[in-house]
């Protein structure tokens, strides 16, 4: 193919892939408000009752499962990123049309204090924390 139509067409793949990862990354941030908030909700509503902890419990699951799935796309995703950047530099005779992500330089802990889950996750996660302690205080 002529004019860098193999190049194009890599690029829009890998492109395709990453918007993928981001959608996943904010369908994950939707459920995640939705079952911590009704989870949160059915706690308030049965505070009094003796087995309520265990709902809390339920909170902080889903919180770190949330968490670490959003964590990992977004990983996948700066790996495709660096995918992409390798193939928009090499010339139109050297696409290979390989879709094998490059591995990430940032671990996946480091990915999962990033910013962005600082103000999401671990707000959520300390206050259910803390509901926990004081439901076992009292």
């Amino acid at each position: 193919m002529k004019n860098g139509e193999n190049k194009r067409l890599h690029i829009q793949m890998i492109e395709n892939i990453i918007n993928r990862m981001s959608s996943n990354s904010f369908l994950i941030k939707g459920w995640s408000l939705t079952i911590l908030g009704g989870l949160i909700t059915v706690y308030l509503a049965n505070i009094n009752k003796p087995m309520s902890y265990l709902i809390l419990l339920l909170c902080l699951f889903f919180c770190l499962i949330f968490w670490i799935s959003d964590t990992f796309y977004l990983r996948e995703e700066r790996c495709f990123r660096s995918l992409y950047e390798i193939v928009r530099k090499k010339d139109e005779e050297n696409v290979d049309f390989s879709m094998n992500p490059i591995k990430s330089k940032e671990t996946f802990l480091r990915c999962m204090f990033r910013p962005i889950f600082l103000m999401s996750y671990l707000p959520i996660f300390i206050i259910i924390i803390i509901a926990i302690i004081i439901k076992f205080i009292h």
